[in-house]
C-alpha cells in the first residue's frame, strides 16, 4: 500500500518524495524542486527529466539506491488491519506455503531451432529478418547495437535451444512478457500471474503444445488425474495481497534462474504491484546467490543518450521542410521542437543528451513504477548480478488500445517517422533479446563487461521505435499524431 499522508493513501505526495529523495545528496537545487512541487500530477515530467539527467555519470548508483530505500522505507504492508515495512512482511515465516505443480509440453510443436519473428502478416526469417534489420537500423527504429545481437543470436541458433535454463515470468500472460517465446525454445517458465482460470487455460495451453516446461503456483491439492481445466481453476497467486508467501515460494524453488518482472496494470496498482515484486527480488537477492533478473524499459520514458545519437536527430531536424519550419514559428516554437536543444558532459567527459519521450497522459504513476525497475537494475548489476534490462518499442498492447488518446497517437505516429508494433513481433523481438543476453558473455547484462557509463545499460540492444532518433521532441508532436490518428481511426 501506498503510505498514509494526512489521512489519505497519496499517491501523488508519495512519488513526489520519493523522486525529492533519490536527488537530495546529487544536486540540492533539483531536490527541493521535487520536494517543494505543488502540481505534481502535471509537472512531473520534468522532475523525471531532471532525474534522468542526474543519473548519467558517477551518481547512477547513489540516486538508485537512495531511491529505492524510499519506496521501502515509505511503502507498507498491510494484513489484517495490521501495517509492516515490506522487510518486515517478507520476513515472518509463513505457515501456508503456495503449492507447486509442473507439466512437460508434449513437444507436439518441434523446438524451434532458427529465430522467427512474426511482423506485417508475415513470420521473418533468415535473410528476411537480417534485411528487416538493416532497415530498422537505417530509419533510426533501432540502435544497431539491437540489429547486432540479433545477428549474432542468429549466427549461434544453439542459443535458442533453453532447455537446461529456467526463468520465473511475473506477470505470465502479459502480452509483452516472453513465455510463450521461451516454451517455444524448450526453457522452463516459472509462471507467475493472478488466479484467472481462462488466463492460466491460454498459458497451459501454450505449455502443452510447446517443448518446453511449465511450473505454476497452485492453491489446493489437485490430483494427478486433473483436467487442465481444473488446474486452471486452482492457479495463480495475487503479488499484492499475497506477497510473503510468494516470496517465500520463490526462495524455495530449485535455481538458478532468471527472475523477470512484465507485470503491468493501470494507475497506481502499476506502482504498488512494481514495488511488491522488488520488495521480494531485494528479499531472494539477500537470501540466493543464483537469482538474475529481466525486464522491459519503456519507450515512453527519458533517457540518457550518447552523442551519436544526438546528431543524428539534429541532421533530421536540420533538413525539415519549410512547412514545418512555418508551424514552429506560428506556434511560438511549441510544435515540432528539436528533440535535442542542448548536450551534457559526464565526470569522465562523455557528451550525452535526454530523450524525453515521457507522455504526460500515462502519469506519474507509471513513471514511477519504471523508474523502480530501471534503479534496481542500476545498482544490482554493480554488485556483480546479471540483469538483462532493454527498451521495447511502442506497441498495440491492450491497455494502450483502451486509451483513446494514446491508441489515436500510435495511429498517427508513422507520419513522424516512428514505428508502432504489434504485441507478437515485440514480445518476440524482446524474449530474443534476453536469450541473447543469457547466452552472450559480452552483453552488458553480464555485470563484468565493462560500460563506459551506466546509462549504456539501457542504450545497448534498444528497439525504441524511433523516438530517440527522431528530429522532433515525442510531445511537441503528439497533438498533431493524435488528430491526425483520430481522422485516419474515423
Amino acid at each position: 500500500m501506498f503510505p498514509l499522508v494526512d489521512g489519505e493513501r497519496s499517491t501523488l505526495s508519495t512519488g513526489r518524495h520519493v523522486i525529492a529523495a533519490a536527488t537530495r545528496r546529487v544536486d540540492t537545487a533539483i531536490h527541493e524542486a521535487a520536494r517543494d512541487e505543488t502540481n505534481w500530477r502535471s509537472k512531473y515530467v520534468q522532475h523525471f527529466r531532471e532525474l534522468t539527467r542526474l543519473s548519467a555519470g558517477q551518481h547512477a548508483p547513489l540516486i538508485a539506491a537512495d531511491g529505492l530505500n524510499s519506496v521501502h522505507n515509505e511503502f507498507r504492508y498491510l494484513r489484517h488491519g495490521a501495517e509492516l515495512s515490506l522487510a518486515d512482511a517478507l520476513s515472518v515465516p509463513r505457515a501456508h506455503y503456495v503449492r507447486t505443480w509442473t507439466i512437460q509440453g508434449n513437444g507436439v510443436q518441434p523446438a524451434v531451432t532458427d529465430l522467427s519473428v512474426p511482423y506485417r502478416g508475415q513470420r521473418l526469417t533468415g535473410d528476411a529478418l537480417r534485411r528487416t534489420l538493416d532497415a530498422w537500423q537505417a530509419q533510426g527504429i533501432a540502435e544497431p547495437s539491437f540489429s547486432d545481437a540479433l545477428r549474432t543470436l542468429m549466427d549461434n541458433p544453439d542459443w535458442l535451444q533453453l532447455r537446461d535454463t529456467t526463468f520465473v515470468v511475473m506477470g505470465a500472460g502479459s502480452e509483452m512478457g516472453p513465455l510463450r517465446s521461451l516454451l517455444s525454445w524448450g526453457a522452463h517458465v516459472v509462471a507467475v500471474d493472478l488466479p484467472d482460470p481462462e488466463l492460466w487455460q491460454r498459458v497451459l495451453a501454450i505449455a502443452r503444445q510447446s517443448p518446453g516446461k511449465l511450473t505454476l503456483p497452485i492453491r489446493g491439492a489437485p490430483s494427478t488425474h486433473s483436467t487442465d481445466a481444473q488446474l486452471a481453476s486452482l492457479a495463480g497467486v495475487d503479488i499484492l495481497t499475497q506477497t510473503p508467501e510468494v516470496c517465500a515460494w520463490l526462495e524455495q524453488l530449485p535455481g538458478p534462474y532468471v527472475l523477470g518482472d512484465y507485470v503491468y496494470a493501470p494507475g497506481s496498482l502499476h506502482v504498488r504491484t512494481s514495488v511488491a515484486i522488488d520488495a521480494i527480488i531485494k528479499r531472494l537477492l539477500a537470501t540466493r546467490s543464483d537469482v538474475s533478473l529481466a525486464y522491459l524499459a519503456t519507450p515512453t520514458d527519458a533517457y540518457a543518450v550518447p552523442s551519436s545519437i544526438v546528431e543524428y536527430s539534429q541532421r533530421q531536424h536540420k533538413e525539415s521542410r519549410a512547412l514545418v519550419i512555418s508551424a514552429r514559428g506560428l506556434t511560438g516554437g511549441r510544435m515540432y521542437r528539436p528533440n535535442y536543444t542542448t548536450t551534457e558532459t559526464t565526470s569522465s567527459g562523455l557528451r550525452y543528451g535526454i530523450a524525453d519521450a515521457l507522455v504526460p497522459q500515462q502519469g506519474p504513476n507509471y513513471a514511477l513504477a519504471k523508474r523502480v525497475q530501471r534503479w534496481r537494475a542500476d545498482l544490482v548489476r554493480g554488485h556483480g548480478v546479471f540483469v538483462s534490462i532493454n527498451v521495447a518499442p511502442a506497441t498495440r498492447t491492450k491497455s494502450v488500445i483502451r486509451n483513446r488518446l494514446l491508441a489515436a497517437a500510435y495511429a498517427g505516429a508513422h507520419r513522424f517517422g516512428l514505428e508502432i508494433f504489434n504485441p507478437a513481433t515485440s514480445s518476440t523481438l524482446m524474449a530474443a533479446l534476453l536469450a541473447h543476453d543469457v547466452a552472450n558473455p559480452a552483453s552488458v547484462a553480464h555485470a563484468d563487461t565493462p560500460l563506459d557509463d551506466p546509462y549504456e545499460l539501457l542504450v545497448q540492444e534498444a528497439l525504441h521505435g524511433g523516438m530517440w532518433r527522431a528530429p522532433y521532441a515525442p510531445r511537441s508532436v503528439l497533438g498533431l499524431a493524435v488528430a491526425m490518428g483520430m481522422f485516419q481511426r474515423n
